[in-house]
């Protein structure tokens, strides 16, 4: 038995919760319609962020992509740095069974 897999990305964006909107509207202008959105805390070069503030909280979104999505992920990202947003973005190869 052979298993099929999938070329794509993955990505991985730590940022605030108050960013969360925009950016889902962003992935859907894109076509990126499935992400996982997981609330975080931790330390880092903003400071300890614990989630003890609602409006102060982090989040990490995981999209896996397609390459051609990706791109224009990567450059809509790259915008919302450009203005000063803070977000930290990781990235992958990765196979994917469906």
């Amino acid at each position: 038995m052979s298993v099929v897999t999938h070329a794509e990305k993955i990505v991985q964006i730590i940022t605030s919760s108050s960013l969360e909107s925009r950016l889902v509207d962003t992935f859907e202008e894109i076509g990126i319609a499935g992400y996982t959105v997981f609330n975080v805390r931790g330390d880092g070069d903003t400071g300890i962020q614990d989630s003890h503030i609602d409006g102060d909280t982090n989040i990490l979104i995981m999209i896996v992509t397609t390459p051609e999505s990706y791109e224009r992920l990567m450059e809509a990202l790259n915008k919302y740095k450009r203005k000063g947003q803070h977000l930290m973005v990781f990235s992958m190869n990765t196979e994917v069974l469906y």
